[in-house]
């Protein structure tokens, strides 16, 4: 009988053990999403966010305030901007201001080009491009006299971008004064005279600061073929060189099969002359 005992309660066991195996094994339910966490954030939701001691926390406040993107959205965001910020989240504000692309957030892009760091100051350049706003252009203008390289750079890529036509002498005095990305923005936006002025400085300066500029002026549909023929026409002679082929070769092979452009007759026929061999003492 004990034995019979014994074998019973293992029994019992064994069974416990297996009913809590079945328990388990059983799909457990989701926990139901709820309305509150799925849907997007409501403009005063987003701004508390921004109170936050929490850095996640905040960047939620500050996409959903970007998606949001309204002109009620940029006084939090500037509010944040000026409550003293770690450099990674003051660089994502300052991004997210051009993203929002609102001319209300154009005067305070326009204190951060005297920030202490010249990445905020790029970045300020940057968003206060993004920003369809006549009061844009004069902000991005001050950044080619900027201390920074980087800076600088970006203030002259950012007047081709906004297609700063009344910038144009102000971007050839710039390239004049060793800013070689302005060269690109001249060809953006330039005329026949900026061309030639540009083509002056081939032999002078590196070619790779000047074909990116030439190719621009190459691609534009409202330049006449006489002045692109110009360009290649001069490229040639002035340096023919394989940088020079090379170049050519890039601009024919995207061209539409309709052209039949004298420009694009003549730069086939210099990839045809031009040797692979680079010249002796050809500028580089």
């Amino acid at each position: 009988m004990p034995n019979l005992s014994r074998l019973s309660a293992a029994s019992v066991s064994l069974a416990a053990l297996a009913a809590l195996s079945s328990v388990s094994a059983q799909p457990r339910p989701r926990t139901p999403v709820t309305a509150a966490a799925s849907r997007p954030l409501t403009l005063r939701e987003a701004t508390q966010r921004l109170q936050s001691a929490d850095p996640d926390e905040i960047t939620e406040g500050v996409d959903a305030l970007t998606r949001i993107g309204t002109a009620d959205a940029v006084p939090p965001l500037v509010n944040l901007l000026r409550s003293g910020l770690p450099d990674d989240l003051l660089d994502l504000v300052v991004t997210k201001l051009g993203i929002l692309g609102r001319p209300e957030a154009i005067e305070e892009l326009g204190s951060l080009l005297r920030h202490r760091r010249p990445a905020v100051r790029l970045r300020a350049v940057t968003s206060l491009s993004q920003i369809r706003d006549e009061r844009s252009r004069g902000l991005i203008e001050s950044g080619l006299r900027d201390s920074n390289n980087g800076v600088r750079a970006e203030a002259a890529r950012a007047l081709g971008r906004i297609n700063a036509r009344a910038s144009l002498s102000l971007l050839q005095r710039a390239f004049e004064r060793n800013i070689p990305e302005a060269a690109e923005s001249i060809g953006a936006l330039g005329d026949a005279p900026a061309a030639e002025h540009l083509l002056e400085s081939v032999g002078h300066a590196p070619l790779s600061v000047l074909l990116p500029g030439f190719r621009r002026f190459l691609d534009r549909r409202d330049l006449p073929d006489p002045v692109k023929l110009r360009i290649v026409e001069q490229l040639v002679s002035r340096s023919p060189t394989t940088q020079v082929k090379a170049f050519l070769q890039e601009w024919v092979r995207e061209l539409p099969l309709a052209d039949r452009s004298r420009a694009r007759a003549r730069a086939e026929l210099a990839i045809r002359q031009i040797n692979d061999a680079p010249s002796a003492g050809a500028p580089r």
